[in-house]
């Protein structure tokens, strides 16, 4: 397999020893990473040895596999995926035994369970629904601190955990982090068999999540090599305890001798006005420069501040999609972002109805959105995304991945005829069933699964807690007038073609996403970041809204819309203003009236 890369890219993704490679967006971070992941997977010297790739999100890890879909690459001796995954598979499943709490077994709640448990808790404790209950732990296995009443919320939220046997993503860190510590032979047997761990995204990662890594490096006794890649200006996670540590803290924290410090500074994202404009906001002013082949070109970059009140949004949000769409932007080549989900919950739906012949992607309009982590989301793609030869080797992927999930979930082995991708996948292709509605039709196709494959849901809470949660909140979603989202089973299918149209999510579920329109609404002091976010986490205000504007700016390739609506007001009735980080970005924007 070949990839091509620039100077910059080849000297970053060859460079011996462990390296660190800071990335500004646009620059090929990707294409980087996976050519070293080529480079280490050659470069082993027994079939007993792994590279894993810890990546930030389950879709990153996809996107990262699907460019190595290449029949001269042999990915049976790569691993790839975030790093509650990593933990999972190969930490607390395998060692639960050496666990007072996980050894009778256990089963990782959803998000969707954790939010439902938390907003009851919520409101019985006497908080407010948009209140964050940050349930991280630290290395010590405390909590975060926190007032004696959200003390006795957390006490209740694993006192109910543990009655069920569930642990939550944060406990899931902390069990793997603990046994590592506690019983020397696991990191000592992981050491010896990873060569080399890519991590990307690093300036999100948290600490415990550095602590499980770095023991597996400790003691690789020097056979460990560690590739980092990411970007301290678009550090945007610090209130989920995501830290961007310098140079010299990740020498430190992997105790290694040496690390080297690369940079790829060529944008092949964005224009090069585009890119000066987000470069206002960089923490270090490093030089980027466009390698776009429409570097030149000018856009539309305009910002409206205090122009509309906030009913007016979904109107001249349309309005603005027209204009694109009318000058030849796909539909999928168009995102609308705002700060918090609740703003955006609605959008999608108002918008459809303005612009019916327009497709678009929004959290409102599916009712499987936010269960990509669900065992039964996973089957339920298999089953949903129909059979065509250009996603037949991402099907055959998922077909594997979900061999080794249900294995590892069950504690044995499927049955011999189903344990190939290649023979999960033809099954699944076979079974068809009568029902035309979506959700009885996926439990039918899921049940007849299960008969083949000899499991029994109700014997393994591994699988019933999930099934109960994903089928709960798909029809949550379908049975709320609110939401109108039809529930034949064609229609749920044809939320899972590509492209899906216009996408409405939020900025913090942008990063590593690219859009030749971008058009953010929201922008105010407050909103970016959430206020909750700046006491409960006491983080610096400007410092996260710095970053998160660079992020929402570095997405767009050549046009850019930003909003600062009024109208909106905190539960004290005091007027939301501008965000100040904005109004100090030095750019001449287009007037939008011109274009209307």
């Amino acid at each position: 397999m070949t990839i091509k890369l620039n100077d910059q890219q080849a000297a970053a993704a060859n460079h011996p020893g462990n390296v660190l490679v800071t990335a500004c967006p646009g620059s090929g971070k990707t294409r980087v990473l996976t050519h070293r992941i080529v480079k280490e997977l050659s470069e082993l010297e027994s079939t007993k040895h792994r590279v894993i790739a810890v990546t930030f999100t389950n879709r990153a890890a996809e996107e990262i596999k699907s460019r190595l879909d290449d029949p001269e690459i042999s990915l049976y001796q790569l691993w790839a995926g975030t790093i509650h995954s990593f933990s999972l598979d190969w930490i607390l499943r395998p060692y639960a035994c050496y666990s007072k709490y996980l050894k009778k077994g256990f089963s990782v709640a959803d998000e969707f369970y954790i939010r439902s448990l938390k907003n009851n808790l919520k409101q019985k404790y006497g908080f407010k629904y948009y209140d964050d209950i940050d349930t991280r732990i630290d290395r010590s296995g405390n909590t975060v601190s926190c007032s004696t009443n959200e003390k006795r919320l957390k006490k209740e939220y694993y006192e109910y955990l543990t009655e069920r046997k569930l642990i939550d993503f944060d406990m899931v860190l902390y069990f793997a982090y603990e046994l590592m510590r506690r019983i020397n032979e696991i990191p000592k047997t992981l050491g010896a068999i990873i060569r080399s761990i890519c991590i990307d995204e690093y300036q999100d990662t948290q600490d415990l999540q550095y602590g499980i890594l770095s023991e597996i490096v400790k003691n690789s006794f020097g056979f460990s090599k560690v590739f980092i890649v990411g970007d301290v200006n678009q550090a945007i996670y610090s209130s989920l305890g995501g830290i961007a540590k310098t140079r010299q803290e990740i020498i430190q924290e992997f105790e290694i001798d040496h690390l080297a410090h690369l940079r790829l500074t060529g944008n092949y994202r964005s224009t090069q006005r585009i890119i000066d404009l987000s470069i206002n906001l960089q923490a270090d002013e490093t030089q980027v420069v466009s390698l776009a082949d429409f570097a030149d070109e000018r856009g539309i970059i305009t910002f409206n501040n205090q122009d509309y009140h906030k009913d007016d949004i979904p109107e001249l949000i349309a309005k603005m999609v027209a204009l694109h769409i009318d000058n030849g932007v796909p539909s999928h080549e168009i995102c609308i972002l705002a700060p918090q989900w609740w703003l955006i919950t609605s959008l999608g739906r108002k918008l459809v109805t303005m612009l019916p012949d327009v497709k678009f992607d929004a959290p409102g309009l599916s009712p499987l959105h936010h269960q990509r982590d669900n065992i039964w989301f996973k089957i339920a793609r298999l089953f949903l995304v129909e059979p065509e030869p250009r996603l037949y080797l991402p099907r055959l992927r998922w077909a594997g991945a979900i061999i080794r999930e249900l294995e590892i979930l069950l504690g044995t082995d499927l049955p011999d005829e189903y344990r190939t991708a290649r023979r999960l996948l033809m099954l699944a292709n076979s079974i068809k069933s009568i029902e035309n509605d979506g959700i009885p039709n996926l439990k039918d196709v899921f049940r007849q699964l299960m008969v083949y494959l000899k499991i029994k849901i109700d014997d393994h809470s591994s699988l019933a807690e999930p099934w109960n949660s994903f089928f709960e909140k798909a029809n949550d979603r379908l049975n709320n007038p609110e939401y109108n989202i039809p529930s034949d089973i064609l229609s749920l299918k044809k939320m899972f073609k590509r492209p899906g149209g216009v996408v409405v999510t939020s900025c913090h579920s942008i990063k590593g996403e690219e859009y030749e329109t971008v058009i953010c609404y929201g922008i105010l002091k407050g909103y970016i970041p959430n206020w909750n976010s700046v006491f409960d986490a006491n983080i610096d205000e400007d410092v996260e809204a710095r970053r998160l504007l660079y992020v929402i700016f570095t997405r767009a390739k050549k046009n850019l819309h930003l909003i600062s609506e009024y109208g909106r007001r905190t539960q004290r009735g005091n007027s939301y203003c501008t965000n100040q980080n904005i109004e100090c970005v030095d750019c001449e924007y287009d007037a939008l009236d011109q274009y209307f």
